[in-house]
């Protein structure tokens, strides 16, 4: 194993993605060692720029968490002497959209645009004015795509292509809907660096029942808004759609119990 001066663990914590369990686990494991922060998200380089910052300068932390950092290649960091383990999930982009309306609509007392949105409108009204605004739209057309075509924002191509180089590059990549089985995975990558580390399964912050179908999920958010902007809301995903099968079949494959799993690579190769 190459020796490293520090080894890092950062959860991207990608909004209603399971993102309060995977704090909890962190927080659990090192306790005061564990810190948040949240950055200004455009420009992008200036944000990676203070992300980068942060890790270096806070040297005691091992375990960092931030709803607004955006990914950047781990090797910045490698060349400094210091190990990241990059920590992200992916959800199925529809029940995503869905889950950050229904709890935004409940945030009363921010004004953040997504909780002035969605406590101002229907579900299907609060997809469209996201749409319509520069830097919004993101968070309701191919989130997961853009989140992770950042690791490579620099190179050619399009966002679609950076995002399946990022999935081959990076260690880890978390499914929401095999929770169980993905934090069975990120504890076997982290053991190598930190033998003690345990996870579990957490429930947190859930805005549904958590045991419902996916089907029943979809077939709810469809008759909310109708088949007509349903079809519209699948064709706008549809990269992230994309994404999310292939990451599905990847958490399908293995078998963590018995120690059959890839270390490498969220959904990519075997």
């Amino acid at each position: 194993m190459k020796k490293y001066d520090r080894v890092v663990l950062f959860h991207f914590h990608l909004f209603k993605n399971a993102g309060t369990a995977i704090d909890k686990i962190l927080h659990e494991n090192f306790e005061e060692k564990f810190v948040t922060r949240e950055f200004k998200f455009w420009p992008y380089h200036q944000n990676i720029k203070e992300v980068i910052s942060w890790i270096e300068e806070d040297e005691e932390a091992i375990a960092f968490s931030s709803h607004t950092a955006r990914l950047f290649n781990p090797e910045f960091l490698e060349r400094k002497g210091i190990k990241l383990i990059p920590i992200l999930f992916v959800r199925h982009p529809i029940v995503r959209i869905h889950s950050a309306y229904h709890y935004e609509r409940k945030q009363k007392d921010i004004n953040r645009p997504g909780p002035v949105i969605a406590r101002n409108t229907n579900f299907k009204g609060y997809v469209e004015i996201r749409w319509a605004i520069k830097h919004q739209e993101f968070t309701c057309r191919n989130f997961h795509v853009f989140r992770l075509a950042d690791m490579f924002r620099n190179s050619e191509g399009n966002d679609y292509s950076k995002a399946l180089k990022a999935l081959e590059k990076l260690p880890f990549v978390g499914l929401v809907e095999d929770f169980e089985k993905s934090v069975k995975r990120l504890e076997s990558i982290v053991r190598e660096y930190y033998p003690s580390f345990k996870t579990k399964v957490v429930k947190a912050n859930v805005q549904f029942d958590p045991n419902d179908s996916l089907d029943n999920r979809l077939k709810m958010v469809e008759k909310e808004v109708g088949p007509d902007f349903y079809k519209e809301l699948l064709e706008a995903n549809k990269k992230d759609i994309l994404l999310w099968e292939k990451i599905k079949k990847f958490y399908d494959k293995i078998d963590v119990y018995n120690n059959i799993y890839i270390k490498k690579g969220g959904g990519g190769k075997e």
